[in-house]
C-alpha cells in the first residue's frame, strides 16, 4: 500500500510539471542538484561534475646552510695555555697519517674535539674524507709547516706556512688560524710572520712525550699529572705508530671530565671566534643551519 501511495505522489508531481517541487518531494537539497528529467514514472537528476584540478603546494626553498672556514685569531706571543678555567685543549701533531682516522673515530665515541696540527706535504686527496669528518665533528685543522723543519734555522718561515695553508684550503675550504712550530722552536720573527698570515702561534703546557712510546699507562699518568685549568696538551697522531696514544685518550678524556673539565679545541680555549660562509653549491657534509652556529660565530659573505 505504501508503494502505491509513493507512486501516486510522484505521478501528481510530474503532472504539475514542477522540477523544483519534484526535487523537494524526492528529498533533494535544492540548488545542489542538476537538471531533472522524467521518463514514465521514473524521475532522474543529472548532477554537474565537481572534479577540479588540485592546486600544487608552493615549493619550499631549501634552508641556507653554513660551512666553517676558519677562525679569527689574535696575539703576538706564543700561547702555552689558556685562561685559568676548567677547560683543557688537546692538540695532535704530525698528521695526517694512517692512524688519523682512528683518532677521529675515538674522539667521536668520546664526544670530544681536538686540534690537528698537520704537515702540509702529507695532506693529500686520500685524506680529504678524514679532514671533512674532523670539521663536521667540530675539530680544528692547524698548520704544522709543510716539511716539519726547525723554523729558527731554516729561514723559510713564510713559504712553509703558506704552502700548508694552501693545501688544507684546497681540500677542505678551511683556512687554519693556529700554528704549532716543529720541535717547539720559534723566535719573535716566526711569531710575527705567522701573525701576518692570520696564524696564532701555539705551544703547550702538558707533554707526555708519547712520541717516545712510553706505554699507554705512562701517557695517561703523565697527562693527568700535568693538567691544570687552561692546559694545552700535546700528543701525536702521526710521525710513527700511535696505538699507545690512541688507546690512552679515552681514559684521559673520561678522567678529565670526572674532574670537572670541559674538553675544547685550542681556538675555543683561547677565545678565537669561528668564521662561516653560506654554502653556495655543496657543503661537503659539513654545512649547518643558521640556528646551530656557535653563538660567537662570524658569518662572512661567500667568496
Amino acid at each position: 500500500m505504501a508503494v502505491r501511495t509513493r507512486l501516486a505522489t510522484v505521478a501528481v508531481i510530474a503532472l504539475l510539471g514542477g522540477g523544483a517541487l519534484a526535487r523537494d518531494a524526492a528529498g533533494g537539497s535544492g540548488g545542489s542538484a542538476g537538471p531533472t528529467t522524467t521518463s514514465g514514472s521514473t524521475t532522474t537528476s543529472t548532477v554537474p561534475s565537481t572534479t577540479t584540478t588540485p592546486t600544487p603546494a608552493p615549493s619550499k626553498q631549501p634552508a641556507t646552510l653554513y660551512r666553517i672556514t676558519g677562525c679569527r685569531s689574535s696575539g703576538t706571543l706564543a700561547y702555552t695555555h689558556g685562561p685559568a678555567r676548567r677547560e683543557v685543549a688537546i692538540g695532535f701533531d704530525d698528521g695526517p697519517a694512517p692512524d688519523t682516522a682512528a683518532f677521529v673515530t675515538m674522539l667521536e665515541r668520546s664526544h670530544a674535539q681536538a686540534t690537528f696540527f698537520m704537515i702540509g706535504e702529507q695532506v693529500s686527496a686520500s685524506y680529504k674524507r678524514t679532514l671533512l669528518r674532523e670539521l663536521r665533528n667540530g675539530d680544528v685543522l692547524g698548520d704544522h709547516t709543510f716539511t716539519h723543519p726547525d723554523l729558527v734555522t731554516s729561514g723559510d718561515v713564510r713559504s712553509q706556512l703558506q704552502q700548508t695553508i694552501a693545501v688544507i684550503r684546497s681540500l677542505t675550504g678551511y683556512t687554519p688560524c693556529v700554528f704549532r712550530p716543529p720541535y717547539g722552536d720559534y723566535d719573535q720573527s716566526v711569531i710575527q710572520t705567522a701573525r701576518s698570515l692570520g696564524l696564532a702561534t701555539v705551544l703547550w703546557s702538558v707533554d707526555p712525550s708519547d712520541y717516545t712510546l712510553p706505554g699507554t699507562s705512562a701517557i695517561v699518568q703523565r697527562v693527568l699529572a700535568g693538567v691544570q685549568p687552561g692546559a694545552i696538551i700535546i700528543s701525536h697522531d702521526g710521525g710513527g705508530p700511535r696505538g699507545q696514544t690512541l688507546a690512552a685518550y679515552p681514559t684521559i678524556i673520561a678522567a678529565l671530565r670526572a674532574r670537572g673539565y670541559r674538553i675544547v679545541t685550542i681556538p675555543q680555549l683561547l677565545g678565537f671566534r669561528p668564521t662561516y660562509v653560506p654554502c653556495i653549491k655543496l657543503c661537503d657534509g659539513i654545512g649547518v643551519p643558521r640556528g646551530k652556529l656557535p653563538r660567537d660565530a662570524i658569518v662572512e659573505r661567500a667568496p
